[in-house]
């Protein structure tokens, strides 16, 4: 029940975070930098916390439960870069469109191999 409740906190946290970023970007009818931003951040936090847990063993399991899935989990979004994307092509910025789906997915994969990466070498010292 207690990591129900910290999980939920977590995510109600991310939430505020992620809002807070869209507030800094606030763009229309352009990229989508405040959902292009929170996924980068979040991939890299993500992959390095969970490989940092797995090599050093010494991440406490409940703490990167409610880290990855409560914070992480509400302050990155797939579902948004989904609707961005269509209401970019219903805009007819298909290029910008294209471009953002790309590198979401070119810019989350080396996000998550950089923050693999970091884990390594910090687990390292």
């Amino acid at each position: 029940m207690k990591e129900r409740l910290y999980i939920g906190i977590a995510g109600a946290a991310g939430a505020v975070v992620r809002l807070l970023v869209g507030l800094l970007f606030l763009t229309s009818g352009g990229f989508p930098f405040a959902t292009f931003t929170v996924n980068m951040i979040g991939t890299l936090l993500l992959c390095f916390l969970v490989e940092r847990a797995r090599l050093s063993g010494r991440l406490s399991p409940l703490l990167v439960t409610v880290v990855t899935v409560g914070f992480l989990g509400a302050f990155t979004t797939f579902s948004a870069v989904s609707l961005e994307t269509i209401m970019l092509l219903e805009d007819r910025l298909v290029l910008i469109a294209g471009t953002y789906v790309w590198m979401s997915l070119l810019g989350g994969l080396a996000m998550a191999a950089l923050g693999f990466s970091l884990a390594k070498k910090v687990t390292a010292q």
